[in-house]
C-alpha cells in the first residue's frame, strides 16, 4: 500500500488514508470525506500505535510439540550483518511482550496468518511481506498433529526454506541464476526471517530420529536468567495444581509490569522477566496438550533423520586410529602448482603431508586472515591427487569442498588461478538448481525427510570401483551437506576440506552430525578463528576432524571452563604443538611473525568531542540502561551504541556535523583523498551505510560508491571487487569502498586499499581484524592504517562508550595474541560495559580529549599518547 502511494489530490489523499485504515481494522466502514469522518480519522492516527514485524522465531512448549510465535524487528535485534549477535538473541526482545504478545499469538492461532493484527485499539501489529511467508508456515504447522509440529521445531528452518524456495521459483526470481546465484537468493531470503533465540537452542530436544543432546553447549551467551534456573523452576511447577500455576502466572506477570525484580514463590525467588513467564506458558501449555491427547493413540516421531554418528559428549566413545599412509611421490611442491609459494606456505604445505602420512584423521589450519589457507590446502590436495595417480593402494577417492555459500566463487577462481588445467579435476558443484538435477529420476524432497539417498552419485561410486574417483572433486555448502547426508556418506572421500569449519562449533546441531558423518579418509579445517566466544568452539572444530584429540567433551569443560593464561596455554600446545615425532594438529601462525615481507599494519584512532545533540542522546540512552529492568539491559547497550556513531539517523539537518564519529571520518577522507589513496569504510547499520555513501559521493565528487552487504549478490560482489581492484594496474585515484562488516568481512581480497575505516565496531576484535585482512593480506605492497573514529563525551571522558570498548577490545587483543583466547562478545563483555556506563561520575576542568585518551592509555598499560596535529593518536 505504502509502495503504491504517489503525490495527489486532497480526495485521493482520504482514499488512501482510508484504505491504511480499512488494512489495520478490516471491520471498520470508512464514509466519504466529510468533517465527522475527518475527525474520527484524526482521533484514529493520533491515538496510533504500530510495530512491525520481519522476522519470527518460536517457543516450544515444555512437551516439545506445539509452540508458540514471537514476532521480532531488525529495528531492535539488527538487521542479520550484525556480528556482534554472537551471544543470540532473547525472547525477551521480541517486539511484543505481556498481553499484546498474548494476543497476537491468540490470532495466529485462530486466524491464521494476516497482514496486520489489532492488539488493542489504538495499537497494531503489521506483518512485513518479506517475512509473511515464515508467519504462514507457523500458523500451518499450529494446525497439524502434534507429530508433526514435533518433527517441525526440530528443524523449523527446512519447512520455511522450502515454502520460500517455491515462492521464488513461482515468481521466476530464480530464472536465468547460476546455481551459486539460486543458493544465495534462497538464503538471503530465509536468513533473516527466522530468529534461533537462546532459549530455542537450550529447549529443543529432538528423539529418535535427530537427538539433540540434552545439554548447553555453549557458555558465550548473555545469560540474563540465573543459572540452572530453568530446571529449579521446573521441579517448583510440578508441584503445583493447574490453578496455582495459572496464578503464578499472574502474579509474575504483575511484578514485571510494576518493575519488581523479582517475585518470592515458596522456597523459589522467580526473577520478575520475561523469559520466566515464558517457561511458566510452556508449562501451561504442555499440561493442556497432555490432558486433550491423553486419549489419542500414538504417532511415529518425526523430524529429520540423519546419520547417526558416535559422539564424545559425556565420554570417549570413538577413538581414531592412526594408520601411517605410503606416498607413491616425492613430498614436494607438485607440478600443476602455477604459484610460486611463500616460505610459511611451503611449511604448511609440508606440514599437511606429513599429518597425512602420519595416519591423522584429520588437521586444522588456523592461521591469521591474510596468510593464504585456501592456496596452502590447494597445494596439499594437488599433491594428493598427484599421489592417487600413481598409487597402487589405499584410497582413490574424489574430493569434497564444503564451504559458506559467499566463497563457493572464491573456490572455483582460486582452484583456476593457482593450477594448471585440469586443476583438482572434473569440477561437481552440488548446490542451488544444480542440486535437483543430481536427483533420482522421480525423486523429491530432502535425504533427511525419510532417511534415503535422494541423488544419483552412482557414476562416482562406479569411478571410485575403478579406481579413477580422484578425478573428481565436489564442491558443495555447508546446507546442502546437511540435507543430503545420505547421499554424500555412500561416497568414500580421499579429502574433506571444511572452508570456515567454525560453522560447526556447535557440536549438537544439525550441521556438525552431518560434518561427523562424511566418510572421508583424510579431514582438513580452515578458520582464522579457532576460539570466537568460548572454548567449547574448538573442541567442536576438533570433533569434526579428529574426534579423539581432545578428549570428550565432558572432560574438557571441566578441564578448561575457568580458562586463564596457564590453561589456554596448555590448550594451544595440545593442538598447535608437536607430540613427539609427529607433527602437530593444527597450525596456527600470525601475519607479524610469518609474513616478514607483508607491509606494516598501522593503527590510529581518531577521538573527536561529541556535539550538543550527541552528548544530549547519549545522556537519554544512559538512562535507560541506568533504569531499564535487566530485560531491556541489552537493548539499551545496543542503544549507547548506536548513538554514539549517530544520535539521530533518520534526520537530515547538520548529518556529519551532528556526529563525532562522522566529523573524524570525513576529516579522515579528506586526507586519503588528497593523497589520492583508497579506503574500505565498514558500517554495520544498513541505512547509515546508503546515507554514507551519498555524502561521500556529494563530498568528493565521486560517479559511484559501491557497497558490499549482505543483500549484494555473488555475482555482483565479485565484480565490485574486480572494479576496485583494477586500481593495481591502473590507478584512478581517490576511490572508497563501503562494506558491511559480517558480508564482507571474509573470502575478499581488496589489497587496492591502503586504509581502512571503523565507523561501526562490536566488541569482536576477530571481526575487525578480519575485515582489516581483506587489506592487509598476502598481496599487498604498501602499509595499511586502519582508522578508528571515535565519539568522546565531554564529562564522562574515558568512561564514555568509545573509550570503554577500545580498552575491551585492546585487552582481548592482547591476550589472543599470547594465548588461545575467546574473542567474541560474551556475557562478561555486556555486563562490564553496562556496569561502567552506569556509573555517573562527570569530570570538568582540562583539555577533554587529552585527558579521556590519556587515561585510557594508562588504563590500557600504554605509554602516554603522542597526539598528532590532526588530533589523531597512533597506538603502540
Amino acid at each position: 500500500m505504502a509502495d503504491s502511494f504517489g503525490r495527489g489530490s486532497d480526495t485521493e489523499h482520504w482514499e488512501a488514508l482510508a484504505r491504511f485504515r480499512q488494512a489495520l481494522d478490516p471491520g471498520i466502514t470508512v464514509t466519504a470525506s466529510t468533517p465527522t469522518a475527518r475527525v474520527s480519522m484524526t482521533d484514529f492516527l493520533s491515538n496510533l500505535e504500530v510495530r512491525l514485524a520481519d522476522r519470527f522465531s518460536i517457543s516450544p512448549s515444555a512437551s516439545a510439540d506445539d509452540f508458540e510465535v514471537l514476532p521480532f524487528s531488525k529495528r531492535s535485534v539488527g538487521d542479520g550483518s550484525d556480528p556482534g549477535r554472537d551471544e543470540g538473541i532473547s525472547e525477551a526482545e521480541s517486539e511484543l511482550t505481556g498481553e499484546p504478545l498474548r494476543v497476537f499469538q491468540r490470532r495466529v492461532r485462530e486466524r491464521g496468518s494476516l497482514p496486520a493484527y489489532r492488539l488493542a485499539p489504538g495499537s497494531y501489529l503489521v506483518v512485513d511481506r518479506s517475512a509473511a511467508l515464515a508467519l504462514e508456515t507457523f500458523a500451518r504447522v499450529q494446525r497439524e498433529p502434534a507429530a508433526e509440529r514435533a518433527a517441525f521445531i526440530k528443524n523449523p528452518r527446512t519447512r520455511i526454506t522450502e515454502a520460500y524456495e517455491q515462492a521464488l521459483h513461482e515468481s521466476g526470481q530464480l530464472e536465468g541464476l547460476s546455481p551459486e546465484a539460486q543458493e544465495e537468493a534462497i538464503e538471503t531470503a530465509v536468513g533473516p526471517v527466522f530468529v534461533e533465540t537462546r532459549e530455542f537452542s537450550e529447549r529443543v530436544v529432538g528423539v529418535a530420529v535427530f537427538e539433540k543432546a540434552d545439554r548447553e553447549f555453549s557458555s558465550s551467551g548473555t545469560t540474563w536468567l540465573p543459572e540452572d534456573f530453568a530446571r529449579r523452576l521446573a521441579e517448583h511447577v510440578s508441584r503445583l495444581s493447574d490453578q496455582e500455576l495459572t496464578d503464578l502466572r499472574e502474579r509474575l506477570q504483575v511484578a514485571i509490569d510494576d518493575q519488581q525484580p523479582t517475585l518470592q514463590t515458596g522456597d523459589l525467588e522467580l526473577p520478575a522477566r520475561q523469559e520466566a513467564v515464558n517457561l511458566i506458558d510452556g508449562a501451561i501449555a504442555a499440561r493442556a496438550h497432555s490432558a486433550t491427547e491423553a486419549t489419542s493413540s500414538p504417532e511415529p516421531e518425526k523430524g529429520p533423520v540423519v546419520l547417526t554418528t558416535l559422539d564424545n559428549f559425556e565420554e570417549l566413545r570413538w577413538q581414531a586410529e592412526l594408520r601411517p599412509r605410503k606416498a607413491s611421490i616425492s613430498v614436494d611442491l607438485p607440478s600443476t602448482i602455477l604459484t610460486s609459494l611463500k616460505e610459511h606456505q611451503v611449511e604448511s604445505f609440508n606440514w599437511q603431508v606429513a599429518a597425512w602420512r602420519s595416519g591423522f584423521p584429520g588437521i586444522l589450519n588456523a592461521d591469521e586472515q591474510g596468510l593464504g589457507k585456501t592456496l596452502q590446502t590447494i597445494a596439499f590436495l594437488a599433491w594428493l591427487k598427484e599421489h592417487m595417480a600413481k598409487a597402487t593402494q589405499g584410497v582413490r577417492g574424489p574430493v569434497l569442498v564444503v564451504a559458506p555459500t559467499s566463497l563457493l566463487q572464491n573456490w572455483e577462481q582460486e582452484v583456476e588461478r593457482h593450477l594448471r588445467k585440469p586443476g583438482l579435476g572434473h569440477l561437481i558443484r552440488l548446490y542451488g538448481s544444480s542440486t535437483k538435477g543430481r536427483k533420482f529420476s522421480g525423486a523429491s524432497g530432502l535425504d533427511t525427510d525419510a532417511g534415503e539417498a535422494k541423488l544419483d552419485l552412482e557414476f562416482l561410486r562406479e569411478a571410485v570401483a575403478e579406481g579413477r574417483a580422484h578425478r573428481f572433486w565436489i564442491l558443495t555448502t555447508y546446507t546442502t551437506l546437511c540435507n543430503y547426508q545420505h547421499s554424500l556418506h555412500r561416497i568414500p572421500f580421499s579429502a574433506v576440506v571444511f572452508d570456515e569449519i567454525q560453522t560447526l562449533k556447535n557440536p549438537v546441531s544439525l550441521r556438525a552430525n552431518a560434518g561427523r558423518s562424511v566418510n572421508a579418509d583424510f579431514r582438513i579445517g580452515l578458520t582464522g578463528t579457532p576460539i570466537e566466544n568460548s572454548v567449547t568452539d574448538l573442541w567442536a572444530v576438533m570433533d569434526a576432524l579428529s574426534v579423539d584429540a581432545l578428549g570428550s567433551l565432558s572432560q574438557f569443560r571441566q578441564r578448561y571452563a575457568a580458562f586463564d593464561k596457564e590453561t589456554m596455554a596448555e590448550l594451544h600446545g595440545r593442538v598447535f604443538k608437536p607430540a613427539g615425532t609427529f607433527p602437530p594438529l593444527g597450525l596456527r601462525r600470525l601475519k607479524q611473525d610469518v609474513a616478514k615481507d607483508l607491509e606494516p599494519k598501522r593503527r590510529r584512532l581518531h577521538p573527536r568531542l561529541m556535539p550538543p545533540k550527541q552528548e544530549a542522546h547519549y545522556e537519554d540512552a544512559k538512562l535507560k540502561l541506568a533504569t531499564g529492568g535487566l530485560g531491556a539491559a541489552l537493548k539499551a547497550l545496543h542503544h549507547i551504541r548506536t548513538v554514539s556513531v549517530h544520535p539521530a539517523i533518520g534526520e537530515d539537518d547538520g548529518f556529519i556535523e551532528a556526529s563525532a564519529r562522522l566529523r573524524a571520518t570525513f576529516d579522515i577522507l579528506r586526507e586519503i583523498a588528497r593523497r589520492r589513496e583508497k579506503a574500505l569504510v565498514f558500517i554495520e547499520h544498513r541505512q547509515m551505510q546508503y546515507r554514507f555513501i551519498e555524502l561521500v559521493r556529494s563530498e568528493f565528487g565521486l560517479d559511484r560508491v559501491d557497497l558490499i552487504n549482505g543483500d549484494t549478490p555473488i555475482s555482483q560482489r565479485q565484480a565490485i571487487v574486480n572494479r576496485f581492484q583494477r586500481h593495481l594496474e591502473n590507478d584512478g585515484g581517490f576511490d572508497v569502498l563501503v562494506l558491511g562488516p559480517k558480508a564482507a568481512g571474509t573470502g575478499l581480497t581488496l589489497t587496492a586499499a591502503t586504509h581502512v575505516i571503523h565507523l561501526s565496531r562490536w566488541w569482536n576484535p576477530a571481526v575487525e581484524e578480519q575485515c582489516n585482512d581483506r587489506t592487509h593480506r598476502i598481496g599487498q605492497t604498501k602499509p595499511v592504517t586502519v582508522h578508528v573514529p571515535m565519539a568522546i563525551h565531554s564529562g564522562y571522558r574515558e568512561q564514555s562508550f568509545d573509550c570503554l570498548l577500545q580498552s575491551l577490545m585492546q585487552r582481548k587483543l592482547n591476550l589472543a595474541q599470547a594465548a588461545l583466547w575467546p574473542m567474541g562478545d560474551t556475557s562478561e563483555d555486556a555486563g562490564e560495559l553496562q556496569r561502567v556506563l552506569m556509573a555517573d561520575e562527570r569530570q570538568t576542568g582540562g583539555d577533554p580529549l587529552q585527558s579521556a585518551i590519556t587515561a585510557m592509555f594508562e588504563r590500557d598499560h600504554f605509554p602516554p599518547p603522542f597526539f598528532d596535529q590532526d588530533g589523531s593518536v597512533p597506538l603502540p
